[in-house]
Formats: C-alpha cells, sequence, structure tokens
C-alpha cells in the first residue's frame, strides 16, 4: 500500500480535482466524433445482451450504461470518469512506490497528473480514459507480481490487460506481445531477476485473461452474427493507410476504388477537414456497402484483402505514410477543456508533452545500464519501467502501421510516459550512486 501520508495526499488531491474540474467544465462530459457509436452500443446494452453487430467493443459502452448515459451523456459519467482516472493516478503511484520512488517523487507524480492534460479524457465520451485506466491496473498488477510473485497479481493483471482490449480493440493483442517478450528475450528476463520457468507461467496467465474475456466476445459474435472477431473494422482502419495508393488498384477493384477516389478527393477540398482523404473509407462506407452487396464484417475483410494488395504493390509508398504517422503521434494531444478557450494554457500544454518526450529520449540509453546488475541493490523500477515501455511501443506501432496513428490515439498512454519519466530518474539516481561507490559495478 501507498505510505498513509501519500495516500492522503492523493485522496485530497483527487477530491479537490473532482470538485475543481465539475467547476470549470460545466459541459462535461463533451460529445465527439464517435460518441454516438458508444451511445448506440450501451442503448443495446440495456437489457444486458448485445442484439446486433457493432463497430464498438461493449467495454466502454457498459459504463455509459451504467451511468444512465444510454440516450445523452451525464453528469455521473463525467465524475465516474474522473474518479476513474484518478484510480489509475492511484495504481501507477503504487507502483512506484513499490518500485523505490522516493516519497518526493510520488507527490510530484501525483500532482503532475491533476493537470488538465492528463484529466481532460474524463470529460469526453470517449474510450481513452477507461482504457488508461486497465493500462494501470495491468501495469501495477505485473510489477507486484514481480515483486511478491503471487498469483493473484498476475491474475488481476491478465483481466485487466484483456479488458483493455475489451474496450479498445487496439489492445487485443497486448497480453500476447508482452507474452512474446517474456518467452522471446530470456536473457533481459534473467537481467530484471526471473527465471524463464517463471516468465513461461506469466505468460501463459497474461494470454489467459485475453483469451476469456475477447475469446468470449469473439465467440458471441460468431454465434450470433456469424462475425469472428471484437469489432468488424479493422479493413476500414487498415484503409486510412492507403489512400494514395488507390489509383494503382486493378479493375477488379473498380467498384471500390472508384467509389473510395472520389470521397478521397471531396476530403481533400471540403471547407473545415483536415484535406488529407485519409478518412475517406468512413464517409464511403455506406455508399461501398450498397455498391459491393456486402455488410459491414463481409466488406471489412473485402478491404482488409484490398489493402494488403496495395501495400504488396507499393511497400515503401506505405512505410512513408506510416513513417508520417509515428513523427504526427508523438504530438500534443490536448484538446479545447485542457485549454479552456487560451492560447497561453494551449502552448503551456504542448510545451510539457514535447517536455515529457525530450526526457524520455534523452534517459533511453541510462536506462538500460540502470538495470539490477548495475544497482547496488535490488530494485524493481527497471521492470515498471521495461514494462510500461512495452505497452507504449505497442500502441504506437499498432496505431501507426494499422490505423491514422493520430495524437489522439496515444492517450491512453500518456499518463505512462509521465510514469516512465520518474522511473528513469530513478533509475539514473540510483546509477549515479552506484558509480559514486568505490569499487561499484558501474
Amino acid at each position: 500500500m501507498l505510505p498513509i501520508r501519500i495516500a492522503m495526499l492523493y485522496v485530497l488531491l483527487g477530491l479537490a480535482s473532482v470538485a475543481a474540474y465539475g467547476i470549470l467544465w460545466p459541459g462535461a462530459p463533451v460529445m465527439e466524433g464517435d460518441s454516438p457509436q458508444y451511445l448506440e452500443v450501451a442503448r443495446d446494452l440495456r437489457d444486458f445482451r448485445i442484439d446486433d453487430i457493432h463497430d464498438r467493443t461493449p467495454g466502454y459502452p457498459a459504463l455509459l450504461a451504467l451511468t444512465g448515459s444510454t440516450d445523452a451523456p451525464t453528469r455521473a459519467l463525467f465524475y465516474a470518469s474522473l474518479l476513474i482516472h484518478f484510480g489509475s493516478v492511484w495504481l501507477l503511484a503504487l507502483a512506484l512506490h513499490v518500485s523505490g520512488a522516493s516519497t518526493r517523487a510520488l507527490t510530484a507524480f501525483g500532482i503532475l497528473l491533476t493537470l488538465p492534460p492528463y484529466v481532460e479524457p474524463a470529460g469526453y465520451v470517449m474510450t481513452e480514459n477507461l482504457a488508461q485506466f486497465a493500462l494501470a491496473a495491468g501495469l501495477t498488477g505485473l510489477v507486484m507480481w514481480f515483486r511478491a510473485r503471487r498469483t493473484a497479481w498476475l491474475v488481476a493483471a491478465s483481466l485487466a490487460i484483456g479488458y483493455a482490449g475489451f474496450t479498445r480493440p487496439v489492445y487485443q493483442m497486448l497480453a500476447f506481445a508482452l507474452a512474446a517478450g517474456l518467452i522471446l528475450f530470456p536473457g533481459v528476463v534473467r537481467r530484471l531477476g526471473l527465471t524463464y520457468r517463471d516468465a513461461v507461467t506469466a505468460a501463459a496467465v497474461l494470454v489467459l485473461g485475453s483469451v476469456v474475456i475477447l475469446g468470449g466476445l469473439c465467440v458471441r459474435n460468431f454465434t450470433a452474427f456469424g462475425f469472428f472477431g471484437v469489432a468488424p473494422t479493422i479493413g476500414f482502419h487498415l484503409s486510412t493507410k492507403t489512400t494514395s495508393l488507390l489509383e494503382r488498384l486493378p479493375d477488379e477493384y473498380a467498384v471500390a476504388r472508384d467509389i473510395l477516389i472520389r470521397e478521397r478527393d471531396a476530403q481533400l477540398v471540403k471547407p473545415g477537414g483536415k484535406h488529407n482523404g485519409a478518412q475517406a473509407v468512413w464517409h464511403a462506407r455506406d455508399e461501398l456497402s450498397k455498391a459491393t452487396g456486402l455488410s459491414t464484417p463481409q466488406l471489412s475483410a473485402y478491404l482488409v484483402k484490398m489493402n494488403l494488395r496495395l501495400i504488396a504493390q507499393s511497400p515503401v509508398e506505405y512505410l512513408e505514410d506510416v513513417g508520417r504517422a509515428v513523427a504526427a503521434y508523438w504530438f500534443p494531444a490536448a484538446g479545447p477543456l485542457a485549454s479552456m478557450g487560451s492560447s497561453a494554457l494551449r502552448w503551456l500544454w504542448a510545451l510539457m508533452h514535447l517536455a515529457v518526450v525530450a526526457v524520455l529520449i534523452m534517459t533511453a540509453g541510462a536506462v538500460w545500464r540502470a538495470m539490477p546488475a548495475r544497482l547496488s541493490g535490488p530494485s524493481h523500477m527497471p521492470v515498471a519501467y521495461l514494462l510500461s515501455a512495452a505497452i507504449v511501443i505497442y500502441t504506437m506501432l499498432l496505431s501507426c502501421f494499422l490505423d491514422i496513428g493520430e495524437p489522439r490515439q496515444r492517450r491512453p498512454t500518456d499518463v505512462l510516459l509521465l510514469f516512465m519519466c520518474f522511473a528513469a530518474a530513478h533509475l539514473w539516481i540510483r546509477l549515479r550512486r552506484s558509480t559514486a561507490i568505490p569499487g561499484g559495478t558501474a
């Protein structure tokens, strides 16, 4: 548990922040572009069953239903989301504490995470805030398991990561990616003080949670709708990567090609748009479905096949688009709630985010040097850092290789970026102290 003084500070920060943001953001929670789709699923869940195939998974709509936000978002949803955010802060602080962070570091960490850019996702009817909590719970469970080897922590981490995929489909393979890392990198595992047998056990338990939660959803979708998957939209997301290549499609895709080119060109000159045409497939969706006679799952599969062909034909152009997405992905994501109409605040939050990214880049090399073998005394901070880094990198890769890769898709991991800064600072200080000891290992 957290030290009593830190626990009391976090409770006070949370209560004060809930009261403050309740005043500062009287219109929250705010509807965004995808919000109506989540409300649609929430209405479907009112009878505790899913009656139709939806683009969105049920994880976040379940919260909407529980807070009475099926027809319109309620203030109860906003306050529940604020509590969820501060639950994330508490869990990450616990992970820092058991890894050796000082009281001063925990205090600064808690205060920073009460600032508007980090709280803002709680003010929108979107999944980022809930996904952030699931990731924080998964990370903390894994850190606690590394520290105490209690199966309960590993099971909790497995279920939390599975629920992250239940909330945002991008995380449906996260448990498998982490499990693969534990199995395929035995040298790193041993350096972190874990036997290979323990690593294999951890990998199996991690995967089990996602198999149960997401596998259950897949089976339900297959038995009820004939579609095996968590959401029938992968083809649409992948289409955002190939809009500049549509003219290269062969005539067998002529119907879809012509519709997508026409819609892309219209989006390029649409007043108020982003003028890049990347989202053309979503605007052309109904027309594509009518022209091809395909249902949403069938159309998604058709688009996957079409896009894989384009990527195979033009791999360099595809990678150029991925590269642009990776660069844009790291730009500031703070929106109108955080800036509250102030350009000065918007600049401040942007500079703060860029400073966090800069710290991570500058400390990356030092972290590897500060592994347990080089430190004087035991430390679980390398585990905490590497696990959070794995989640951050996983999110970036899938968002940029399979989707548009915009900063909003990074937001569930923004608290992890700050977490990594504090972990890196702790490791750097430990390394400096180790090298200052006569006869030290570093």
